[in-house]
């Protein structure tokens, strides 16, 4: 198959969303599917939340989407979150072929979040509100990365034969050896973005308590280059842009501690396989928990609840046995080698499904191609 995997995003980057539309165009490419991947481009800024910079940025992603479609003889159009299903969707009612929506959040979830005053806020959730109900149902099929952005689809009106939950799971490639034991001095890692949705207000609050009760315990909040909006300056605590993976892979392994205080229940938080993967002791709220089991893969804390997440953190900080228990069981926890293979054993399924609704379907190999620096 020829599929063009669509993000409104700059590419490469170090952010969940662009590792995951990797992850994916590399799997379906090493299975012989001839994969272009559609995006903005590499470099540029990347401001979170709505912009009006974007707009361009979003017509032109359409124009060169449509360029690709054509040129390539695409058979399925698989966009990532909303503005590349937008995009998608002008192109797959122009040329006819498949939309498959993946959606990484709900709207309503999100877009509050960029907003400080409660009317923008209430009216961000109107707009998301709208937004959750119009566009996924209008793709061919939906993707869920998690059961409660599957069940928000469901309410907002997608069929039931249209939308299956696809949680992420780690790629082997990704895996790498076991780790080391943390080294017990003290250091709390926040590994992703600083957009709003992170709730990282909510963890810098948190942290004073750990550093009251731990003065030692430092938080490094491990970003990529040029993220914003930046956390308040406080002590024991720094921001660090990484420019690789292997030196996120690096900050993880000399960690202690990784923490995920992200409260929206509707997303999969890419960071928590990473941290599994680097075997670390994990604290998170409960909404972005996906995977994890209190007490025994990680802490798992009620949502707003600052005292207890920051107990949660000063126990496995000063508790090596418990900290090493629970790093442990969650490296475990992602060492299944099939578990990838069936994400795209799903995926190749939704797109057979959509293709021979539509009925055709033609075949294709090769690998991945950034259409996105076109």
């Amino acid at each position: 198959m020829r599929i063009a995997l669509v993000l409104a995003g700059p590419f490469p980057a170090l952010r969940g969303s662009q590792v995951l539309v990797e992850q994916l165009a590399t799997g379906l490419g090493a299975r012989g599917h001839a994969v272009r991947l559609v995006t903005y481009g590499a470099g540029g800024d990347d401001l979170p939340g709505p912009q009006l910079a974007r707009v361009g940025r979003d017509l032109r992603l359409v124009a060169r989407l449509w360029r690709v479609v054509r040129r390539e003889a695409i058979d399925v159009i698989h966009a990532h979150n909303y503005e590349a299903a937008l995009a998608g969707l002008v192109v797959s009612r122009t040329t006819g072929r498949p939309l498959v929506y993946h959606g990484h959040n709900a709207m309503a979830d999100e877009l509050p979040t960029y907003f400080r005053g409660a009317a923008a806020r209430r009216l961000a959730r109107v707009v998301g509100r709208t937004l959750d109900a119009h566009v996924p149902r209008r793709a061919d099929f939906c993707i869920a990365v998690s059961p409660e952005l599957h069940d928000i689809l469901r309410r907002r009106g997608v069929a039931a034969a249209g939308v299956a939950c696809i949680s992420p799971a780690g790629t082997p490639r990704e895996l790498g050896p076991r780790p080391a034991p943390a080294p017990g001095d003290g250091f709390v890692c926040y590994a992703g973005n600083l957009d709003g949705y992170q709730n990282l207000d909510f963890l810098r609050r948190s942290f004073a308590h750990v550093r009251a009760a731990v003065p030692r315990a430092r938080l490094v909040f491990v970003t990529h280059p040029g993220a914003r909006p930046r956390p308040e300056p406080a002590e024991g605590m720094e921001v660090v842009e990484a420019r690789s993976y292997e030196e996120v892979r690096a900050r993880l392994a000399a960690a202690d501690v990784a923490v995920c205080p992200r409260a929206e229940p509707s997303g999969f938080p890419m960071k928590l396989l990473n941290y599994m993967a680097a075997g670390k002791a994990i604290v998170a709220c409960a909404g972005s928990a996906k995977g994890l089991r209190d007490g025994e893969t990680a802490r798992v804390v009620p949502d707003g609840d600052e005292r207890a997440f920051a107990a949660a953190v000063v126990e496995l900080l000063t508790d090596a046995t418990v900290r090493d228990r629970l790093g442990a069981a969650a490296r475990r926890a992602v060492e299944d080698p099939r578990a990838w293979e069936r994400v795209l054993d799903r995926i190749e399924q939704i797109y057979r499904t959509v293709l021979a609704a539509r009925g055709a379907a033609s075949v294709g190999g090769g690998a991945p191609v950034l259409a996105g620096t076109e």
